[in-house]
């Protein structure tokens, strides 16, 4: 079994995210299975929305693709001891132990963190013992530019799915 490991703040999901989604899906040989998992505690201390947020988001996000290769998989909660980050070594290291011990594990990362990769907790020994599959940015929308609009009371229709939208309209969220 071949599994992609594409971690993200997802605040909020994009279509940017989507785009990537959907060149990881393009990949020969294909996965078998896209997992999204939403950071709990960020390794570089971005300011976030609450995790139970995002993850509904994410569930908004991933019902739309409606790809059953696709599963919102919101772990990092479980490695946290609240006050740490979670590490993407940390992060592939339990998901290869607790949930997929005979499956190739591929950690997704965007050009943006390749060029820090460097700077990545134990980023040698991730691309050691698992594949790394850099997605070329092809939609430039990041969430950064979406929480923008919103602050300055902007559309976002063009930014993110419809659901992601009206879930961040219906809980007021991003304008305080």
């Amino acid at each position: 079994m071949k599994i992609a490991i594409f971690g993200a703040a997802f605040n909020p999901p994009t279509l940017g995210h989507q785009d990537a989604i959907e060149y990881i899906s393009s990949q020969q040989p294909s996965f078998d299975s896209i997992l999204l998992i939403p950071s709990y505690a960020h390794a570089f201390s971005k300011k976030m929305l609450s995790y139970e947020h995002r993850v509904s988001m994410l569930h908004l996000f991933a019902q739309q693709l409606n790809d059953p290769k696709i599963e919102v998989f919101p772990v990092e909660d479980q490695l946290s001891d609240g006050t740490n980050p979670i590490y993407t070594f940390d992060l592939l290291t339990y998901l290869q132990a607790e949930y997929f011990p005979d499956a190739k594990l591929s950690f997704v990362m965007g050009p943006d963190n390749q060029v820090n990769w460097h700077k990545f907790y134990k980023s040698q020994e991730v691309t050691d013992n698992w594949d790394i599959l850099v997605v070329p940015e092809r939609v430039a929308i990041r969430s950064t530019a979406v929480r923008d609009n919103l602050v300055n009371h902007k559309n976002i229709d063009n930014q993110v799915p419809k659901e992601v939208a009206q879930y961040i309209n219906q809980h007021d969220l991003y304008v305080n």
